[in-house]
């Protein structure tokens, strides 16, 4: 990985905590560290415009009680409005847990400091996420820097890889796999999502670029043993395939067929009967369009 050259002078903070006395320290250590600017608020609705008006380079933002500290980075991580949402985030609190840790990590946080926050803390966290950022990923299911700090594949790595590019799916999946792809899946049902809002009739490349994508859902979805999802997604490339890039490929059905594929994505496995339901809504919806487009002909 490429390291950035640290120079605080550059940077400009945002220090978000309740306490006024820690709040303080927090500025004076960043101070003293040498970064231009710092700007520190008390409550997560004066922090969003200090963001949007000033766009720092890094946040410190306090973890509390309610998790509104964790609101608040979802925010950032996940608003169209927020100036950069793969700004630096750093966690401050007082929980330690292992739990505590993962639930920040998941929500998009690229350190965690734990108060009493020291001077050292502050510059070794900042120094870290200023000069070795993690790439920053996009899913269904999560916004943030890459939580893996390997960044090239280790060949004695026995766990599942978790990025998109990692899967095989020729191998045999273990359960962490089928979690993973679990994950997967769920992405490739937001670039679906993603790919129909533009699509117009006779949108050669658009209806070519679906396809693609809903045959990479379909395989994952056999590889995960769904079957509600894999015949849900083999009804889209029905569809498709009998529609082709022409003006009988209705934007709108291809938007419904995978908004309910969107539900089987993310309907937990122990409601079979209503993820059955959806699934075979679907093939009625794809036999009655299919068979008005051949009266129509």
């Amino acid at each position: 990985m490429t390291e950035t050259v640290f120079e605080p002078s550059q940077l400009t903070a945002l220090v978000v905590d309740q306490n006024h006395y820690q709040r303080a320290i927090s500025v004076e250590n960043l101070r003293a560290l040498g970064v231009a600017r710092v700007f520190n608020a008390a409550t997560h609705i004066e922090a969003w415009e200090l963001l949007c008006k000033n766009n720092p380079s890094v946040v410190l933002v306090e973890w509390l009680d309610g998790g509104d500290g964790l609101d608040l980075v979802r925010r950032i991580r996940t608003s169209d409005d927020a100036p950069n949402r793969a700004v630096s985030l750093l966690m401050l609190t007082s929980r330690g847990g292992k739990t505590d840790v993962e639930t920040a990590r998941a929500a998009g946080v690229d350190g965690y400091l734990r108060k009493p926050i020291t001077a050292l803390a502050i510059h070794k966290r900042v120094r870290a996420v200023v000069t070795k950022p993690q790439p920053f990923i996009v899913t269904a299911t999560y916004v943030g820097p890459c939580r893996r700090r390997r960044q090239q594949p280790d060949p004695q790595h026995a766990g599942p890889w978790r990025r998109l590019d990692d899967v095989s799916l020729n191998d045999t999946l273990s359960d962490d796999d089928i979690d993973t792809n679990t994950e997967l899946a769920r992405a490739r049902v937001a670039a679906l999502e993603a790919i129909a809002r533009q699509l117009m009739p006779g949108d050669v490349r658009g209806a070519r670029k679906m396809f693609k994508s809903a045959q990479e859902l379909h395989d994952i979805a056999v590889q995960i043993d769904d079957p509600h999802l894999t015949f849900g997604t083999r009804e889209l490339l029905r569809y498709l395939q009998a529609q082709g890039a022409t003006d009988r490929l209705d934007p709108d059905v291809a938007r419904t067929h995978i908004a309910a594929l969107h539900q089987l994505a993310h309907l937990p496995a122990t409601l079979n009967s209503e993820r059955a339901r959806v699934a075979q809504s679907l093939k009625r919806m794809v036999d009655k369009k299919l068979r008005q487009s051949a009266s129509a002909a």
